[in-house]
């Protein structure tokens, strides 16, 4: 009965730390989220600034997964390389330690449980009456009390569990041994979907003597291993640059992994030439500065040839030639700002094409594609984003999905207006040009992003063209009406006018909300 007890301690100290660190993670997210996703692309310009954004990014976050998703997000987006998606990869890796420095400087050493359960009513008050920011704030504050909470548990577990399990079953002096525990690692993280909890499991055992240092080194080690499975779980039914993410994370982790398995020897021995003894008295510092010595020395030893590996993965998973059906990652709707990002990729190649219909229309250009396949693409988009659901009701994702709601609106009654075959003739005939077709020829070029323009400039031409169209309008009727016009001629000039009117309008708010929901791209315009 105490044995059961004691395991029942256990567990439930894992799981108060398991759900400290989803609502902590979860709170981060909402309120530090977009900043961090906004890093990931700004800031990502070197393999060294990448890999210093990959670290920050997931201490900030608490999850590497997190990291990960997002950075898979942005490159199946067209917004990063795949390139300087893995020098993130390899700083969220050495961002994973940070965890472990919280829990061993903080945890152990201060005795942090009883202020914990204070931190934890004073995030859920906030959760329950702050606004939607604090909200977040909330939920990061009871998350992190309830980590030291579930510590505490974990503590007095470990504690009594040694005198029920004998560990010196699991040997940690031959390779053998060592390659056990680092499966016994492997199996904890994926079970656990969490290596930061296999770490500080392990950080605890050996903080209350249960495991001897060599053994929780190899537990650590396999515990690195089983987060790259865990992130790469994820990735599982994604596009070319969705799997190649999740292999590469694996492929470098296990590379890391290996190497930091033979180094747990000369590390130990490093610790007793410097300072003999002093490894065993505090073990859990050693511990964590175990994990992050390889993490740093995978960095070190790969970020130098960071291209040379992206090319290997690319041969391993060669890229196709690949439409917007592959941009839109129905796995990217678990994360709706990242399938805003999809979708305003494919809102522009969309905004693109139908320039060149209204170039063709204009009398410029060649029709290059069939109104058929465009509108068959922008049906696929609107079922995309009918499948991006959000919960809040403001803040930036939202004001991103109204503008793409917006967007995909627009483009669908141009190219309703693109199929009108008597505009058309009159327009290819020079009938009823002037200068408000010159004007609608400028904001075609706006629209394909071939000209800058600013809004306020936008809405002048738009302004413009309307003055004219009503003037063209109040034209044609005088001289319907005093026999200088036929009145077939004449109705067909005025909605040769009207046409170009509504073209205006409609390109007016399309560039409108491009540009919202382009907010956190590099170099918008």
């Amino acid at each position: 009965m105490e044995l059961t007890v004691v395991i029942v301690g256990v567990l439930g100290g894992l799981g108060m730390f398991l759900l400290g660190m989803t609502l902590m993670t979860e709170g981060l997210k909402a309120t530090a989220g977009d900043a961090i996703r906004t890093s990931l692309m700004r800031v990502t310009r070197s393999p060294l600034s990448g890999a210093l954004t990959g670290v920050l990014g997931t201490a900030v976050l608490q999850s590497s997964t997190a990291t990960i998703i997002a950075t898979v997000g942005f490159v199946g987006a067209g917004l990063l390389s795949f390139y300087q998606a893995l020098s993130i990869i390899l700083g969220s890796a050495l961002g994973t330690t940070f965890t472990g420095w919280l829990v061993t400087v903080v945890g152990f050493k201060f005795q942090f449980g009883a202020l914990a359960t204070v931190l934890v009513f004073i995030g859920a008050f906030m959760r329950l009456f702050g606004g939607r920011r604090l909200k977040g704030v909330g939920y990061a504050l009871a998350g992190f009390g309830l980590i030291f909470v579930g510590i505490a548990g974990l503590q007095e577990g470990m504690s009594g569990l040694q005198g029920y399990v004998d560990f010196t079953r699991l040997p940690a002096d031959t390779l053998w041994g060592k390659f056990q525990l680092v499966l016994i690692g492997v199996i904890f993280t994926i079970l656990t979907q969490s290596s930061s909890a296999g770490v500080v499991a392990a950080l605890t055992a050996v903080f209350t003597g249960a495991i001897s240092f060599e053994q929780a080194a190899a537990l650590v080690v396999g515990m690195n291993i089983g987060t790259s499975f865990t992130a790469a779980a994820a990735t599982i039914g994604g596009n070319i640059h969705v799997r190649r993410t999740g292999f590469s994370h694996v492929l470098y982790n296990t590379f890391v992994s290996s190497v930091a398995l033979f180094l747990i020897t000369p590390y130990i021995w490093l610790w007793e030439s410097l300072s003999p003894g002093r490894l065993y008295q505090h073990a859990e510092f050693a511990l964590v500065g175990f994990h992050t010595a390889f993490n740093l020395l995978g960095i070190a030893l790969v970020l130098p040839f960071v291209k040379e590996f992206a090319r290997l993965v690319e041969r391993l998973f060669p890229d196709k030639p690949y439409g917007y059906q592959q941009v839109l990652d129905r796995g990217l709707l678990k994360f709706p700002e990242l399938a805003l990002t999809a979708v305003q990729k494919v809102l522009l190649a969309q905004a693109d094409t139908v320039s060149q219909q209204l170039a063709y229309i204009l009398g410029d250009v060649p029709r290059a594609t069939s109104l058929t396949d465009n509108e068959q693409e922008l049906n696929d988009i609107k079922d995309y984003i009918d499948s991006i659901h959000l919960d809040a009701t403001s803040g930036t994702q939202w004001e991103r999905l109204l503008a793409a709601i917006q967007s995909v609106d627009h483009l669908q009654r141009l190219l309703d207006r693109c199929g009108n075959k008597s505009v058309q003739m009159a327009l290819h005939n020079r009938e009823g040009l002037g200068t408000a077709a010159q004007l609608v020829r400028q904001l075609v070029n706006v629209l394909q992003r071939e000209t800058a323009m600013e809004t306020e400039d936008v809405t002048a031409i738009v302004a413009e063209i309307t003055a004219q169209e009503e003037a063209i309008r109040e034209r044609t009727m005088q001289q319907i009406a005093q026999g200088h016009l036929e009145l077939k001629t004449g109705v067909g000039l005025m909605e040769v006018a009207r046409w170009l009117q509504h073209v205006a309008v409609h390109i007016e708010r399309i560039v409108s909300a491009h540009r919202q929901l382009n907010y956190q791209s590099p170099g918008a315009p």
